[in-house]
C-alpha cells in the first residue's frame, strides 16, 4: 500500500510538467515497438501493448524517429573521429561549436539509454525464467557479435598490410595512434579483441562491452524497475552511487558508470506504458539542447568533471537523452521530422557506421596520402572525409544486409531452440 501511494504521488507530481496525449490517456504507448536492436520480440510487445489498455498499435511514425536518432548519434561519432584525425581550422570550426555539434559521448550515452529503452518490453509484466533470460543472451550475442568480428578481422588485416605504414602528412597525433602497422596480437589478445573485451582493433569496443556485461543482468534490472517507480528510483540511486564510487579506476569502472543509461532507458519506458503522459514539447526542445551542451555546463561549474568517462557528465547526459527519447516515443511533430526516409535508413546501417569509420579513415587516408601534402587542414579535413563517410555509410549499408540482419534471423531461431529433456533410466 504505501509503495502504491508513493508511485501515486510520483505520478501526479510528473503531469506538471507533462501532458497526456491527445486520443487516450496510453496513446503516447503505442509506437513503442521495433527500434530494436533484438527485433524478435516485436510480437511480444505488440502483445504487451494491447494488454496494457492502449489500443491497437497505430503507425510507424515513432519508431522510425528513434531509430533515426541511433542513426544521428552514430554519425555524431563519425564526424567527430574525423575531427580528431584531421583537425581543421579554428576559423571553419570553431571548438564550442565542435563540442556542441559533434558531442560523442552524449552520443553514446544516447545509444546506452536507447539500449535500455527498446530491450525493455519483453521483459515487463511476464515471469523471468533462466530460459527466457538464455534466449535473450543469445539474440543479444547474435545481434552484436558477428559484425563486430567481421570488422575485427579487417581491422587485423589492415595492420598487417603495407598500407598501413604509409606516412600521412598534416594528420594529427591522435590519428597516429590508430592500428598502428605491425601490431602484435597474441591468440588470446585476439580473441578478447573479437569479443569486444580489448579496444586494440576496433577503438570504439569499450561501449560495445558495456553493452554485453549490462546485458548479463539486465532482465533483472526490468523486474526490479517493474515493482513500481519507487523500486526503480532506489535502484537509480545505487547504481548513481555506486557509479561515482567506482569512477577513476580505468576500463573496469565503465560498466558500473554507464549502466546508469540503461536503467534511465528501462524507467522510461515504464513511464510510459503506466502513465502515457507525453513530454512537453518545450522540455523536450530543453532536453535536446541540454544534452548536446551538457559537457560544457558541467565544465562550466566543476572544471575537475571534463575527464571523458566523469560520471557527472554522464549522469546530466542520460536524464537529457532519457527525456529525448521519452518525446520522440509519443506522437508528435519532434517524431515527424525524425521520420524522414533517409535518416531512418541511417538509423538501420548505424552499428555499421559506428563499427566500421575508423578503418575507414585510415585506409582512405592512406589511399590519399600522396594528395595531401600539398593541403590546408581544412582541405584535408574535406578531401579526407567526404570519401571516409561516403565509403562508410555504403560498406555498412551491404554489411547490414549480408551481415547483420541474417545473423539477426538466426538467433532468433536458435534462441527458439527449446533443450530437449533427457530421462536417465536405471
Amino acid at each position: 500500500m504505501r509503495r502504491s501511494f508513493f508511485d501515486a504521488n510520483i505520478q501526479s507530481w510528473l503531469s506538471f510538467i507533462i501532458y497526456p496525449s491527445v486520443s487516450t490517456p496510453n496513446q503516447g504507448l503505442s509506437g513503442i515497438r521495433a527500434i530494436h536492436m533484438d527485433s524478435s520480440t516485436q510480437q511480444e510487445e505488440r502483445n504487451l501493448v494491447t494488454s496494457s489498455g492502449t489500443g491497437p498499435v497505430k503507425g510507424h511514425r515513432q519508431i522510425d524517429a528513434l531509430q533515426s536518432l541511433r542513426g544521428i548519434a552514430a554519425f555524431i561519432v563519425l564526424m567527430r573521429h574525423l575531427i580528431s584525425c584531421f583537425p581543421p581550422s579554428q576559423r571553419f570550426l570553431p571548438h564550442p561549436m565542435e563540442d556542441v555539434l559533434f558531442n560523442s559521448h552524449a552520443a553514446v550515452v544516447i545509444f546506452f539509454v536507447l539500449s535500455g529503452f527498446v530491450l525493455t518490453p519483453s521483459f515487463f509484466a511476464r515471469p523471468l525464467g533462466m530460459l527466457k533470460a538464455g534466449q535473450f543472451y543469445i539474440r543479444r550475442g547474435f545481434r552484436i557479435l558477428p559484425l563486430l568480428i567481421v570488422v575485427t578481422l579487417l581491422s587485423l588485416a589492415y595492420v598487417r598490410s603495407p598500407l598501413s605504414a604509409v606516412t600521412i602528412p598534416g594528420a594529427g597525433a591522435w590519428f597516429e595512434g590508430l592500428m598502428p602497422h605491425g601490431l602484435s596480437l597474441s591468440p588470446s589478445g585476439l580473441m578478447m579483441c573479437l569479443l569486444s573485451l580489448k579496444s586494440t582493433l576496433v577503438p570504439q569496443n569499450w561501449t560495445l562491452m558495456i553493452e554485453l556485461l549490462v546485458a548479463i543482468i539486465f532482465p533483472w534490472l526490468v523486474k526490479i524497475c517493474d515493482r513500481g517507480i519507487t523500486a526503480s528510483a532506489c535502484l537509480l540511486g545505487v547504481f548513481i552511487l555506486i557509479s561515482f564510487l567506482g569512477a577513476g579506476h580505468g576500463g573496469k569502472s565503465l560498466p558500473f558508470i554507464y549502466a546508469v543509461d540503461f536503467i534511465f532507458g528501462i524507467v522510461t519506458f515504464d513511464i510510459l506504458r503506466r502513465t502515457g503522459l507525453r513530454l512537453n514539447g518545450w522540455l523536450f526542445i530543453a532536453a535536446a539542447l541540454a544534452l548536446i551542451c551538457a559537457r560544457q555546463i558541467v565544465s562550466f561549474f566543476l572544471p575537475s568533471a571534463l575527464d571523458f568517462h566523469a560520471p557527472l557528465t554522464a549522469l546530466v547526459e542520460a536524464v537529457c537523452a532519457a527525456c529525448v527519447i521519452w518525446g520522440l516515443a509519443a506522437p508528435g511533430r519532434a517524431a515527424r521530422w525524425l521520420s524522414w526516409r533517409p535518416l531512418v535508413w541511417l538509423g538501420d546501417i548505424s552499428f555499421g557506421v559506428y563499427l566500421l569509420h575508423f578503418l575507414v579513415i585510415v585506409v582512405v587516408a592512406r589511399l590519399e596520402a600522396p594528395l595531401l601534402a600539398p593541403l590546408s587542414n581544412d582541405a584535408r579535413f574535406l578531401v579526407v572525409g567526404a570519401p571516409s563517410v561516403a565509403v562508410t555509410f555504403t560498406v555498412a549499408h551491404i554489411l547490414h544486409r549480408t551481415i547483420e540482419l541474417p545473423f539477426n534471423a538466426l538467433g532468433r531461431s536458435v534462441s527458439q531452440i527449446r533443450p530437449s529433456r533427457v530421462r536417465v533410466g536405471l
